[in-house]
């Protein structure tokens, strides 16, 4: 294997420009962008999010506009055929941009994945729609994977030795370049020398038909001896379990249908790299697995029926148990049709994953109306029921906010959740996405009378010191600062002492210094966290302008002194952010403090 030189990689980006014409502007704009977007820019966070949809939404058109290509040319169709396919394809992308919404519904995070997933799909079968055989269709696909593995490979290189050469560039010449500069590397490397590279090495059906390469040594070596041999281990784990639940009389867990959907999806990607040689007479493992592997998917498909009915019996469908509920059917229907009619029709997969992914996106059959819906029931239920043990109002309501917005609990108020929808986000403005939809949060909880304090996982809150901008240095000899989301602990110098700062963020919440031949000082934050809980409880916090969940706190309070034999050590405390729970839940906490240590060295008595 021999890396391409630079006059090859010319000529392919020539022919790629001649064949795929608007893939080629696809791959040229989505590189731009996300170099773009890879160095960090001043932007606001909708512009941000917008951007990043739009470097999504050409994955969309790259897929799709591959496989209406292909699809093109196994017609053999004309010029103006093939143009207006092509704007047939940008109109269908550019209005999934539009009506999509991934930065404010979570559920649109699911259809732009399961887009993606159908129209990747779609290349595989696409010139083969009505036409060819599947010993064509598996050598076509043969060739996107080697390709696919080989641009990869290309890829990984490319991008470590440039950025081999970049550091070695810096640090001889003391060049002040950037550290967004690797990422924008990766940016170059990954999405366009990986996809152009990709895209020259896509056969038409003419070449995959033509010739009939032998199977590659290689992938039957990794697949007989390395891919089949794991899987049987697999196998044999989940069988175990099986039988340990059916001795023990109990409810799969949940991890079991994650672990299921993976071995079936390997045992399928083996058997369609074995699909060839499956009844070779020199390949006994092969020839095994492919008879028995939908034999032992029978067993493991009750599992997971098993696994996913106990999860939406009790906490009702969201977007992902639809998804694992319909690849459940999926995997029984394929297991019953290769058991019972004994075809070897492979093009049956990658097509019927494709549909499945594609009706799941919009209509009442979708992800997203049977999970709202769904939640939409239960939440009707239990706001209608008296509360016993955990409440679980508030986690559908943030649920059903977060996943389908506002709207989606007008049934519940006669409040007009469009126009408030509107009126939070037009006077919070200036505030990030994120704590916007906490005051809408606050807003449906007050509105459905459902308390917040009875969140499994806490309130969050950010507490402020009043003046916190203003740091009083006066009678200090150094000072450290305490950033919140930086390591647990380092270590400084402080005089002639070495000092290492800690920061405690589970049961203890506290900062410890332990210094160099004296003792070590502990500043113990759960008062303080008490405090502020309490006060919010209360109502007693002053809320900070413009800050959905800010709150300014006396300064007075925020400081805390300690002192050893040779410092006295003040913490002086800008911010603390986290989830403010009750006391009896410390164990769960995550608070992240922000502020300074101010270090005063002790006067020494010469006598």
């Amino acid at each position: 294997m021999k890396f391409p030189s630079f006059a090859s990689l010319s000529r392919n980006a020539a022919a790629v420009f001649k064949r795929f014409p608007t893939l080629f502007a696809v791959v040229a704009a989505a590189t731009a962008l996300a170099c773009f977007l890879m160095g960090d820019p001043s932007l606001d966070t909708r512009l941000e999010h917008k951007l990043w949809q739009l470097l999504a939404t050409c994955d969309l058109l790259l897929t799709l506009g591959l496989a209406m290509e292909l699809y093109a040319e196994s017609r053999a169709f004309g010029s103006v055929r093939k143009w207006t396919f092509r704007a047939a394809v940008f109109i269908l992308c550019g209005l999934l941009y539009i009506v999509l919404e991934p930065a404010l519904y979570q559920t649109d995070i699911v259809r732009f994945g399961l887009f993606i997933f159908a129209f990747h799909h779609l290349v595989a079968f696409a010139p083969f729609i009505n036409r060819g055989s599947n010993n064509d269709f598996w050598h076509f696909n043969k060739v996107l994977f080697l390709r696919f593995l080989t641009a990869m490979l290309y890829s990984a290189s490319l991008y470590a030795g440039l950025a081999v050469a970049i550091f070695g560039v810096k640090e001889l010449f003391n060049l002040n370049l950037p550290s967004e500069i690797y990422a924008q590397l990766f940016a170059l490397v990954a999405v366009g020398f990986n996809t152009l590279f990709f895209l020259a090495g896509v056969p038409t059906i003419v070449e995959t038909t033509s010739t009939a390469a032998p199977y590659p040594k290689g992938l039957k070596i990794f697949t007989q001896y390395v891919l089949i041999p794991l899987m049987t281990i697999y196998l044999a784990i989940l069988l175990v379990y099986e039988i340990k639940i059916l001795v023990e009389w109990e409810m799969p867990k949940g991890i079991v249908a994650t672990l299921i959907l993976g071995y079936a999806v390997f045992g399928m990607l083996s058997l369609l790299l074995i699909w060839p040689i499956r009844n070779d007479d020199g390949s006994r493992w092969v020839t095994l697995f492919s008879k028995s592997f939908y034999l032992t998917m029978l067993p493991l498909i009750v599992l997971l029926a098993l696994a996913v009915y106990q999860r939406v019996s009790h906490y009702g469908f969201t977007e992902e148990r639809h998804i694992l509920m319909v690849l459940t059917i999926w995997l029984t229907t394929i297991t019953v049709y290769f058991l019972c009619f004994r075809k070897d029709n492979i093009q049956l997969i990658p097509v019927s994953l494709a549909l499945l992914a594609l009706v799941s996106t919009f209509g009442p059959q979708s992800a997203t109306d049977i999970s709202r819906h769904s939640q939409q029931r239960r939440l009707a239920h239990l706001l209608n029921a008296a509360t016993e043990g955990t409440d679980e109002r508030p986690s559908i309501v943030t649920y059903l906010l977060e996943a389908h917005g506002l709207q989606s609990m007008q049934a519940f108020t006669e409040t007009d959740l469009d126009r408030l929808d509107r009126e939070i986000t037009t006077a919070n403005a200036k505030l990030p996405l994120y704590r916007i939809t906490w005051l809408k949060r606050d807003t449906i909880f007050a509105l459905l009378n459902v308390p917040p304090s009875t969140l499994s996982d806490g309130r969050y809150l950010s507490i402020h010191r009043e003046g916190e901008r203003v740091i009083p240095i006066q009678g200090y000899d150094y000072a450290y600062r305490i950033e919140p989301y930086a390591t647990d602990s380092a270590t400084i110098a402080i005089g002639k002492s070495a000092v290492r700062i800690s920061m405690e963020r589970d049961s203890l919440l506290a900062i410890s210094v332990a210094m160099e031949n004296d003792s070590a000082v502990l500043f113990d934050l759960v008062p303080l966290v008490d405090e502020i809980y309490q006060a919010k409880k209360e109502g007693k916090l002053t809320p900070k302008e413009n800050d959905g969940t800010g709150f300014l706190y006396p300064p007075e309070k925020m400081e805390i002194q300690q002192e050893n034999n040779r410092f006295v050590i003040t913490l002086l405390l800008d911010q603390v952010n986290g989830d403010f729970l009750a006391p009896h839940e410390k164990s769960s906490r995550g608070i992240y403090a922000a502020g300074y240590l101010l270090f005063r060295e002790k006067k020494v008595n010469p006598f």
